[in-house]
């Protein structure tokens, strides 16, 4: 049964982490810790956070964080290592923050199967719009971490998503989650937070065709 399930949440440190991290625990299940793929220079995956910022952000929810070094090459193997290690503490399923695209399901299932565990997806499905307003309408405050320079210019970044950015991104022509990673955001306070996230910009970095604001916890 679902109440008996003791799960992880893949936690990008963003929103839809965040809203399947609130959804997962309506749904009854027991959420054990988050866990957060980093690279060589202990950067979130996609996000471009900083270790310590999100395990600030981890005690600020009450819960731990698993860190996992991987390459995007080794990144079913870092699954694996990590799954590996919880399944010793009991965990039983985990929770993921995809929205839409059939190929992230697929993955996701397929790689909770071959370490047998349970998958749960609690936003796919929804529509975009009614991601952002959930959120918002739960108080949820999302900070802009990242952008792809051909979307908004970087003097968005640290800028709060607030009601009309669903209509931003419609008039740009982009998908208004950021599914294609047309940005991507840091859950800064909402339910489950004892505290607001404190933290501060110090500076941005250009990858390629990304512009990542540089946080760090104040």
């Amino acid at each position: 049964m679902i109440l008996e399930q003791k799960v992880f949440v893949s936690w990008s440190g963003g929103k839809d982490s965040y809203l399947s991290l609130l959804k997962a625990r309506e749904m009854g299940l027991a959420v054990h810790t988050l866990v957060t793929f980093m690279n060589s220079e202990e950067r979130s995956m996609s996000h471009g956070l900083s270790r310590e910022l999100l395990q600030e952000q981890a005690s600020a929810l009450g819960l731990p964080l698993e860190v996992e070094m991987v390459t995007w090459e080794d990144y079913e193997n870092g699954f694996m290592r990590v799954t590996d290690r919880l399944k010793e503490k009991g965990i039983t399923g985990g929770v993921f923050g995809d929205i839409n695209l059939q190929e992230h399901r697929d993955w996701v299932e397929k790689m909770c199967s071959l370490a047998s565990l349970s998958s749960f997806l609690p936003l796919f499905g929804m529509e975009e719009k009614e991601v952002l307003s959930e959120l918002l309408g739960r108080g949820a405050r999302l900070v802009l971490v990242s952008l792809r320079d051909d979307f908004l210019d970087e003097k968005w970044l640290g800028k709060e998503i607030d009601g009309d950015f669903y209509e931003v991104c419609r008039s740009r022509g982009v998908s208004p989650c950021g599914e294609n990673g047309e940005y991507h955001t840091l859950a800064v306070d909402g339910p489950f937070f004892n505290s607001p996230l404190s933290f501060h910009p110090d500076g941005i970095e250009k990858v390629k065709e990304w512009n990542f604001l540089k946080v760090k916890k104040s």
